[in-house]
C-alpha cells in the first residue's frame, strides 16, 4: 500500500495512505453522511501518522485528533487524499448565480496548488485575537474541525452563530448563543469582522467564469461533491 508523506500549512507533518475498497464502505453510510460526521471517518480512513507519530488504533481517537486540527489544515489534507486516490482532475457542473445557467468545468487540484490558484495562507502567530465589545472581551481564533462540526450540526445557521464560531472564548469562557443574541449589531459585526479577516492554511475559494454570461464569482471548492470525491454512492445511483 503506497504512502506519502508531507507538511500540513501550519508545519505539522503528517502520512496518509491509499483507501481500500472497505474504506470507501463510509461514502454508502446514509447517517454519518446526514450528520456531517463521515468527513472526519473519511479522512481518519487515510491517515498513518501525525507529528511523526503513528495513529492510535481506535478510529474514534483518530478522529479527535482530526477535529483539534485547524479547518486551513484539514482543507489541505482533504486535498492530498482526494489527489491520492482519485487523481488531480475535479470535473463538476456549477450554476452561475448570476445568469442562472450551469457550465462544466474540468480542473486540475495539483496544478492550482502549483501555480498557487489554490493559495495557503501563513498562520499569524499573534492569536487569539482581541476584540473589545460593550459587551465583554471575545477572543477570535482559527476555526477547527470541532468548529465545523458544531455548525454542520446547527438545525438552523444565522449571523449570531457564525460571530460565535469564531470565537475561541467571551468573557474567559464558551460563548453563549443568550449571550450574543443580546449584544449590539455593531459588536456582532466587528467579532465576524476579525474573524472573516484571518487567513491561515488552504483557501479552496477560486473565481470562476460563467461560460454562458461570462460572469465571474467566487466559488468554495470544499462545498463541491466532487471535491471529496468523484465516485457516486450507492445512495444517489438508485441501488
Amino acid at each position: 500500500m503506497d504512502t506519502l508523506k508531507f507538511s500540513l500549512p501550519s508545519g505539522r507533518p503528517v502520512e496518509i495512505q491509499e483507501f481500500t475498497a472497505e474504506a470507501e464502505r463510509i461514502l454508502d453510510d446514509k447517517q454519518a453522511m446526514k450528520s456531517g460526521k463521515w468527513l472526519n471517518k473519511f479522512m481518519a480512513k487515510s491517515l498513518v501518522s501525525l507529528d511523526d507519530k503513528p495513529v492510535p488504533k481506535n478510529e474514534g481517537e483518530v478522529v479527535n485528533l482530526l477535529l483539534d486540527m485547524l479547518s486551513g489544515d484539514r482543507n489541505y489534507l482533504l486535498v492530498q487524499i482526494r489527489m491520492m486516490n482519485y487523481g488531480p482532475d475535479m470535473v463538476f457542473n456549477y450554476e452561475c448565480p448570476k445568469c442562472g445557467k450551469t457550465s462544466g468545468y474540468s480542473l486540475n487540484l495539483q496544478e492550482m496548488l502549483d501555480d498557487g490558484t489554490l493559495k495557503v495562507y501563513p498562520y499569524r502567530d499573534d492569536m487569539p485575537l482581541i476584540v473589545e465589545t460593550r459587551g465583554g472581551i471575545a477572543e477570535i481564533d482559527y476555526p477547527t474541525g470541532r468548529t465545523e462540526q458544531w455548525l454542520i450540526g446547527l438545525r438552523e445557521l444565522d449571523r449570531i452563530h457564525l460571530a460565535m464560531a469564531m470565537c475561541k472564548n467571551f468573557n474567559g469562557h464558551a460563548p453563549e448563543y443568550k449571550e450574543f443574541s443580546g449584544m449590539f449589531a455593531k459588536d456582532i459585526s466587528e467579532i465576524r469582522k476579525a474573524g472573516n479577516n484571518l487567513r491561515g492554511g488552504l483557501d479552496t475559494t477560486i473565481e470562476l467564469e460563467c461560460l454562458e454570461c461570462e460572469s465571474s464569482y467566487n466559488v468554495l471548492l470544499q462545498r463541491i461533491p466532487d471535491f471529496f470525491t468523484p465516485l457516486m454512492t450507492t445512495g444517489n445511483i438508485g441501488l
